[in-house]
């Protein structure tokens, strides 16, 4: 190939230089000439960088037949993540977020009125808790209130779960869970109970839909209240001890089982899944 043509783009808009590629003044397409021989490597070098998503390449001339090879030299990008990424912490590269937009499902809705093992009546918080599933993947980190976060709780299931299906099966490496967290409503009485109730979160990985028992082999990791991260930080990261492969991740939420008022309610403002 001798000659080609390039051209970035993104599917959502991006504040950045895009378009500015080898010379900001040239309105015409990009052109890189191609290599002399079969051998050598030819390097093309911009004059500013410019973020995209897809690089479109199009052979303009060539000697026989059409034959191209090519490599994208590119540096980290140091702004906020695009929607649908993420960063595992500050030190780390935007990631893909798997869960993100995708379909949800969790096993506490539409259930008749039960009651606990000790058939003492639970009592509902007075705070709405019915936070669509789905706002657990809407891409929405900011601000963190109850209101625009998914919520489960045990008002009609012992073990409330949470659900994503990732669409097909992947090698599931880790999930982050953004919470609610609020310091100021830490003498609240909804906020005291719900921090006091719940005790324990599991994330499973697992091949099927809509279950409600797993296996050890399922579990990815979990943070019980004595790891303090339950309820000091709004950022929970379960590590899994190995890559678990698996097209639906579970989050169980278990509570307390000494305390008189036994309602807890799990928040899940945003749910962020990532593979090795």
């Amino acid at each position: 190939m001798d000659r080609s043509n390039i051209k970035p783009s993104n599917p959502f808009p991006v504040p950045t230089l895009a378009g500015l590629i080898l010379d900001k003044l040239q309105s015409e397409p990009k052109e890189f000439a191609g290599n002399n021989d079969r051998d050598s490597e030819r390097i093309h070098f911009l004059n500013e960088p410019f973020i995209a998503r897809y690089i479109r390449m199009h052979p303009t001339q060539w000697h026989n037949h059409v034959s191209m090879r090519a490599a994208i030299l590119g540096c980290p990008h140091q702004g906020a993540c695009l929607p649908g990424y993420f960063r595992v912490n500050n030190e780390t590269q935007c990631i893909e977020n798997m869960a993100y937009g995708k379909r949800t499902w969790t096993n506490d809705r539409n259930h008749r009125l039960q009651k606990n093992i000790n058939d003492r009546v639970k009592y509902r918080s007075t705070r709405e808790t019915n936070g669509d599933s789905s706002l657990a993947v809407d891409g929405i980190e900011e601000p963190v209130e109850w209101s625009k976060c998914a919520t489960i709780d045990n008002y009609f299931v012992d073990k409330p779960l949470w659900m994503v299906d990732l669409g097909r099966g992947k090698n599931v490496a880790g999930v982050m869970l953004r919470t609610w967290h609020e310091i100021s409503n830490s003498s609240s009485s909804i906020y005291r109970d719900y921090i006091l109730n719940l005790n324990q979160y599991n994330v499973y990985v697992d091949h099927y839909p809509r279950r409600n028992h797993f296996k050890n082999t399922n579990l990815c990791s979990y943070i019980t209240r004595t790891d303090q991260t339950l309820t000091s930080s709004s950022r929970l990261h379960f590590q899994c001890q190995q890559p678990l492969h698996g097209r639906f991740v579970y989050i169980e939420a278990n509570g307390i089982s000494y305390r008189w008022n036994k309602l807890f309610t799990a928040v899940l403002c945003e749910v962020f899944v990532y593979e090795q």
